[in-house]
């Protein structure tokens, strides 16, 4: 039975790193694609990551290599978030020790590259979002402090769009999202949604 379990995971595992290799793909190949016009040629672009990060070693694996090519880009946000396979729990704590890892070798990378962000300061861009899995972290007073740095994030005056990576679960973006709608005019959501850019 054990072994039929290894074999299951192993098998998720690897659809997932696939899901994600793929995601990765199409994300890249969209920013080519977008108009010199409407995002800027020599404009990074902005990036939200939501990552159930600990639940497998996917999103591990997958920070230390987003943290490896953070020089292209303007990182907005890493949110630890919940997920199906991690319903009642964040774990902020482990994008800190990759982060702290990257300062270990930020030295070494700016001799083949410039534009790595500070550690510092991608320490100040990591939050927490909600330890509640699905629709019933959603509504009102269930504010967390990912859902509003979302917002934050969204309402710069910034005319780039915001690219939401969703490697985990997406209930921190769902409440902002109902905080935007239940809070402002049609035309000002429709404006919010509009700078939203969703990869999942």
């Amino acid at each position: 039975m054990t072994g039929k379990r290894t074999k299951f995971r192993t098998i998720r595992l690897s659809r997932a790193l696939r899901a994600r290799r793929l995601a990765l793909l199409l994300f890249c190949v969209t920013l080519i694609a977008v108009p010199a016009s409407a995002a800027g040629a020599s404009e990074k672009p902005r990036v939200l990551v939501l990552t159930d990060i600990g639940n497998e070693p996917d999103d591990s694996m997958s920070m230390i290599r987003f943290l490896l090519y953070s020089n292209e880009f303007d990182v907005e946000g890493l949110i630890a978030t919940t997920s199906i396979w991690q319903p009642d729990k964040v774990q902020p704590q482990l994008i800190r020790e990759r982060v702290e890892a990257y300062a270990k070798v930020r030295d070494n990378l700016l001799v083949h590259a410039s534009g790595y962000p500070e550690a510092s300061y991608l320490l100040s861009r990591i939050k927490s979002g909600c330890s509640a899995y699905g629709l019933t972290a959603v509504g009102k007073g269930k504010d967390s402090e990912a859902s509003d740095w979302i917002i934050s994030v969204v309402d710069k005056s910034d005319p780039r769009p915001v690219w939401v990576l969703v490697w985990g679960g997406t209930v921190d973006l769902a409440q902002a999202l109902w905080k935007v709608k239940h809070t402002r005019p049609p035309d000002a959501v429709e404006a919010f949604v509009k700078k939203l850019r969703v990869y999942t």
